[in-house]
């Protein structure tokens, strides 16, 4: 058997990715647009994207996205292992290679605000673990990442609301006004992470301490293209702040940037609140549709987000 050569795309060679023959049947892996509209919208450049090559055939492939303006890419989201015997190890060559050249010690971004690498967003089926090919699938893509020195962080579940199928109406024990002093938000935000389920939350916390974990959800959601005029913090009849909402867009969607509960305040259902805010926005700005996502283990967000009529669209395993 020929060896392996794993490198990056040259320019003008982004066109070879699609040459991988044999692409997930499952949804696993499945994104929301192609890899040319990616390319297209700047989010994919040579240098971040991955080949493994047999006897010029792609085998394997790989790569990390980061919005045009960004020096390092954010995430890896792209990863195929290929389908032959030795596809785990080398879908874990092509990874170790990759993040060796990528993680460098210059490396930030974000989501990484004192540096590391990319997280690996495995974006899978709702049922994957039910369908035994889909199984089977993402756990050839887990063990290649685990080979490659990555670990399990946390499983996501992604949920999508249609404006179109009708807003909300304005809530009467709340109120809401402009999130604009970036001091209190971050003192509120610090309070909040500080006794989150988050996954994020609880590491940013642990590592750095609350204050630092509110300014690094300050500073990504605020490098969102959506900006800040739909941020919101919310009085009760008291006209004491109970909790924010943070709507915003991603590249690809409107979202909620953040959402959070004063731990004072919760038990009252004020979560079903604040996203009700954040739909009624959304449905003002004539955005098409909403895609949220919250940790699996945070039960008390996912049923939230039932109540207000989103659907689970899928979930997604991140690794770090």
């Amino acid at each position: 058997m020929s060896d392996v050569v794993i490198r990056p795309l040259a320019a003008g060679e982004l066109p070879l990715f699609n040459e991988y023959s044999v692409p997930s049947t499952t949804g696993v892996g499945a994104r929301s647009r192609t890899f040319d509209e990616f390319v297209a919208a700047g989010d994919y450049r040579p240098a971040w994207t991955w080949v493994a090559l047999r006897d010029s055939e792609v085998i394997a492939r790989a790569a990390f996205w980061g919005p045009p303006d960004s020096p390092h890419p954010y995430s890896l989201d792209w990863f195929d292992c290929g389908s032959g015997p030795d596809r785990v190890q080398t879908g874990a060559d092509l990874l170790r290679t990759a993040y060796a050249a990528i993680a460098t010690p210059d490396y930030w971004a974000p989501p990484h605000p004192h540096g590391g690498r990319p997280d690996y967003h495995l974006f899978l089926p709702a049922d994957w673990r039910e369908r035994p090919a889909a199984f089977a699938e993402a756990s050839d893509r887990i063990r290649a990442a685990e080979l490659a020195g990555l670990t399990y962080h946390r499983e996501r579940i992604n949920f999508r609301w249609i404006p179109s199928e009708g807003a909300p109406p304005a809530t009467r024990r709340l109120s809401f006004i402009a999130a604009d002093d970036d001091q209190r938000l971050i003192d509120i935000l610090a309070k909040i992470c500080s006794d989150s389920l988050d996954a994020d939350d609880q590491h940013e916390v642990a590592s750095s301490g609350p204050e630092a974990g509110a300014r690094a959800i300050l500073s990504e959601v605020g490098e969102m293209p959506g900006g800040r005029d739909r941020w919101r913090l919310a009085r009760d009849t008291a006209g004491d702040v109970v909790g924010l909402v943070l709507p915003t867009r991603n590249p690809s969607t409107a979202t909620i940037g953040y959402i959070g509960v004063l731990p004072e305040h919760r038990g009252h259902g004020y979560a079903s609140d604040l996203v009700a805010e954040a739909q009624r926005q959304f449905a003002a700005a004539g955005e098409p549709e909403v895609n949220d996502s919250t940790d699996a283990a945070n039960a008390p967000m996912s049923a939230t987000f039932a109540r207000r009529g989103y659907r689970v669209t899928g979930r997604r395993v991140i690794m770090t």
